[in-house]
């Protein structure tokens, strides 16, 4: 039989105790989640895990769930890293470049409410073993003059392969100086793709591609098709775990 598996992505932010919205869960929920998906058999993997089973050589435990974190929250680290590590549970991780170098250089970082990651604690959440750290952009977050990595209106080939590649490899060069990382996944910013987009980025080494389209991966061993759009689904903290884990049919 052909090796197909369904893979669930849910995609955090925020975890902030008395907080939730679109983007924001409480860490007892993101606990919740953890304990949810240990009950039900589920075991966390990285990204990484899913590209190497896709080009064929790599094994996947038989319920994979991947818990992605997106944008480099400090609160990640100051909430979500003591109940990951509590529970061994791995995650992905997407830092947006220009935030960390921010906290970092201004010294205004570990508030938890508005704090971005600084590089010394990326590096730590790397070397801890459970989270895997993802391409966010350096500075591409933006909803104007472009939105997210997509092209500017009129905007040639060249200029865009330009603007892309430099943003994309000063986060690389910050993560690879600061961190000691070399990032293959990327996430894009508000989910906004475009294959010329993909064929850069592809060209400087990244091997999977995370998009905010909801729905459960199903992945087959040797085919790496599904790389380019990994499906996520936003954990909103509007609705409970048992809520959340129903309306997706995950158990």
């Amino acid at each position: 039989a052909d090796e197909v598996v369904s893979i669930p992505i849910l995609m955090y932010h925020s975890v902030l105790p008395g907080k939730t919205g679109n983007y924001s869960v409480t860490p007892d929920m993101l606990e919740e989640d953890i304990k949810f998906l240990q009950k039900h058999g589920y075991q966390s993997i990285f990204v990484k895990y899913i590209i190497s089973f896709c080009e064929g050589y790599g094994t996947l435990p038989d319920k994979p769930v991947l818990l992605s974190f997106d944008d480099g929250h400090y609160n990640n680290y100051h909430y979500a890293y003591p109940i990951l590590k509590k529970y061994n549970f791995k995650a992905n991780l997407n830092v947006i470049g220009a935030f960390s170098q921010f906290s970092t250089s201004s010294g205004d970082s570990d508030h938890p409410e508005y704090s971005y990651l600084t590089w010394d604690e990326i590096k730590t959440l790397h070397e801890s073993g459970l989270f895997e750290i993802g391409n966010h952009t350096y500075k591409m977050h933006d909803f104007k003059p472009r939105f997210g990595i997509s092209k500017k209106k009129d905007e040639d080939e060249e200029s865009y392969k330009n603007a892309l590649s430099a943003d994309i490899k000063k986060l690389e060069d910050y993560l690879s100086t600061k961190c000691g990382i070399t990032a293959e996944v990327f996430a894009y910013p508000f989910g906004e793709y475009n294959d010329d987009g993909e064929k850069i980025l592809r060209q400087m080494g990244y091997k999977a591609f995370l998009t905010c389209n909801e729905g459960i991966n199903k992945v087959k061993k040797g085919e790496t098709g599904v790389l380019s759009h990994l499906k996520r689904i936003n954990r909103t903290g509007k609705l409970s775990s048992k809520e959340f884990f129903e309306k997706y049919s995950i158990d």
